[in-house]
């Protein structure tokens, strides 16, 4: 018998990549909206879904200023390190959340991101030295951070929840693609989960 009365709380969270949630941390000219994605604040709040808001990692590693990456620019041996660090922060929060049986509906990301792609990251063979534009292509891998994220929780045998990635650096695709595509997920999702909607 517990002493403690049931309130409000959803016992719903999903774990938000920091610039969905502040723009102001996207590398520049990667931003679509002013401050947040505030369609997807909106979406999750009508399913009650409560926000964790990972850390950017590479305007902690390298600043606001800095040049835009790509997946093998990141892939080093320090800044795994570093991401390593940051995903540890969040295994403890889902570890808390799967203790007290909270569902972690998913992980939120954005794919082409070099640190945060679900499953697309953006590559670059030959770039480095002197800053200049060069030909972007996706590859089929995660970015650092969601690498290190997963093998973290791998590393705690802990349930990995489902990593989701917006795809938000496809300048073909348009905030309402995204936001119709994101809508079937979590409409899916939550009816696998609880066996329906809000």
């Amino acid at each position: 018998m517990s002493l403690h009365q049931e309130d409000a709380r959803g016992k719903k969270i999903i774990f938000v990549a920091n610039c969905l949630l502040n723009a102001n941390n996207k590398v520049r000219e990667f931003a679509r909206y002013p401050g947040m994605f505030s369609e997807i604040v909106r979406l999750l709040d009508d399913f009650s879904i409560g926000v964790i808001q990972m850390p950017c990692p590479e305007t902690l590693y390298m600043g606001n200023q800095r040049w835009w990456h790509s997946r093998n620019l990141y892939d080093n041996v320090g800044y795994r390190r570093f991401c390593r660090q940051l995903a540890g922060q969040m295994a403890d929060y889902l570890q808390n959340y799967q203790n007290v049986n909270y569902e972690v509906v998913a992980v939120l990301t954005c794919d082409g991101s070099p640190s945060c792609g679900s499953s697309l990251s953006s590559y670059c063979e030959d770039w480095g030295g002197r800053p200049k534009e060069v030909p972007r292509t996706l590859v089929n891998k995660p970015g650092i951070f969601i690498e290190e994220l997963t093998a973290e929780v791998a590393d705690r045998r802990l349930t990995l929840p489902f990593i989701y990635g917006l795809a938000m650096d496809d300048r073909e695709r348009s905030n309402e693609q995204i936001i119709k595509e994101f809508r079937e997920f979590i409409d899916s999702k939550l009816a696998q989960v609880t066996g329906g909607a809000g």
